[in-house]
């Protein structure tokens, strides 16, 4: 660790790298949109890069782990000012209560700058709620949820608050799914407005190129009714989006310089909050009897004229189970190899008009999943292994029952939380 003293004049800016954590000696300095006086102090996370500004005549002392670094600022190359601008005006227009909705490309500085609006409204002394929507990199929740928080004090990385509630999505990807995330924050925001928030502040994915990831952020914008949104660092973004939202629509300056988070690390970043949220006590929960949601599992028992043409064509000692759904039937089966391949090719031509879908036994366990319990929240959990013929399931949560209902997602983890698939029916 390696720690450093600052000396800082009114209107002086340094940019701090993180991990580190900044502790003000005297004075009043501001970062984030936070104003931290004497004693107070600041974590930056790993991977995060924020502005310290003076306001008054100030010493802060800085620790500094890893990588992380301090460097000097411009106001050229830093739009903290036009930040802190933007979202005072917001505050000041803004009706009680009031939701923001933050759009931009990833990387743009959209969680940088809710955060920021959310600090400026805890300095005015409202109640704040943050909507988590991005999916991918969720930081409230782990990646596939969509999460609820109450900051109580300042915010300096969205990981860091504790979720108020969470709705599982299944899917890090929005695009297959963008209904069931638009009704998950609409939700959020019903139930921050009941809790008396007065202001809401919504974080969303950075999926904004191309026809239906702008139809997406335009309904999503709309089913909020967002008093306010502010499109980070694209004009034509901005442009499009105030054709539509006339007298709303703020369009902000990204940061010159911030840091940065290569493929690998957002990876690194998925496993760590998975991680976080995962490690916990096994639960046996009775599929027979609990609602499930996004498995094939929860299919109606098949016809047995079909299950015999089934297990004709694959072989009956490779078919373990058969579901029915409408319009199309669930095979579990023993495992994979290029035979059945073959087989399934036969299946098909025999059963026209059916939707099959092959779910090999190998790939039915490790499946990132949710229970929900009777108040309604979403419990992260890990499906860890399944019993087709009782239907009795294992999943690892840090949650306690009873539950109402278990939610399956796409979304398949290695032992060590890495994401090992994705995109398809599991279970």
């Amino acid at each position: 660790m390696v720690k450093v003293a600052l000396e800082m004049e009114p209107g002086d800016l340094v940019r701090v790298f993180g991990p580190a954590t900044l502790r003000v000696s005297s004075g009043l300095v501001s970062v984030l949109g936070a104003e931290l006086g004497e004693g107070e102090f600041f974590v930056i996370g790993e991977l995060r890069s924020y502005v310290v500004k003076g306001v008054t005549a100030s010493r802060i002392d800085v620790e500094l782990e890893g990588d992380a670094r301090v460097e000097l600022a411009s106001p050229e190359e830093e739009p903290y000012d036009e930040w802190v601008e933007v979202a005072d005006s917001i505050l000041s227009s803004c009706p009680t209560p009031c939701t923001v909705t933050v759009l931009g490309s990833t990387d743009s500085g959209k969680t940088s700058f809710t955060a920021l609006l959310a600090n400026r409204g805890i300095l005015r002394g409202l109640k704040v709620a943050i909507v988590d929507a991005d999916v991918g990199q969720a930081d409230i929740g782990p990646p596939g949820f969509i999460g609820l928080a109450y900051p109580k004090s300042w915010v300096s990385w969205l990981r860091f608050l504790e979720p108020e509630m969470l709705r599982f999505i299944g899917s890090i990807e929005p695009s297959p799914l963008v209904g069931r995330i638009i009704s998950a924050c609409v939700e959020l925001q019903a139930k921050a407005l009941s809790d008396g928030v007065e202001l809401i502040v919504v974080d969303s994915d950075g999926w904004v190129e191309g026809w239906a990831a702008l139809e997406y952020k335009v309904d999503f914008v709309r089913a909020l009714r967002s008093n306010h949104v502010v499109v980070m660092g694209d004009d034509r973004l901005a442009e499009y989006i105030a054709r539509l939202f006339p007298g709303g629509v703020y369009k902000l300056t990204r940061p010159m310089v911030q840091a940065t988070r290569s493929a690998e690390d957002r990876r690194r970043l998925r496993q760590e909050n998975y991680r976080r949220f995962l490690e916990g006590d096994l639960v046996e929960v009775d599929l027979a009897k609990t609602p499930v949601y996004g498995a094939c599992i929860s299919g109606y028992k098949a016809e047995e004229k079909l299950v015999k043409i089934i297990e004709e064509t694959l072989g009956e000692e490779m078919v373990e189970l058969v579901t029915r759904y409408p319009g199309g039937a669930c095979i579990y089966v023993e495992d994979q190899n290029p035979a059945l391949q073959q087989a399934i090719k036969e299946l098909q031509k025999k059963i026209q008009g059916l939707e099959l879908m092959i779910i090999p036994l190998s790939t039915a366990k490790m499946i990132l999943s949710a229970l929900r319990d009777g108040r309604g929240h979403d419990c992260p959990a890990l499906l860890v292994d399944v019993d087709l013929r009782s239907r009795k399931a294992l999943f690892k949560t840090k949650c306690k029952g009873p539950f109402k209902s278990a939610l399956i997602s796409r979304i398949r983890l290695t032992e060590d939380y890495r994401e090992a698939a994705r995109g398809r029916i599991w279970i």
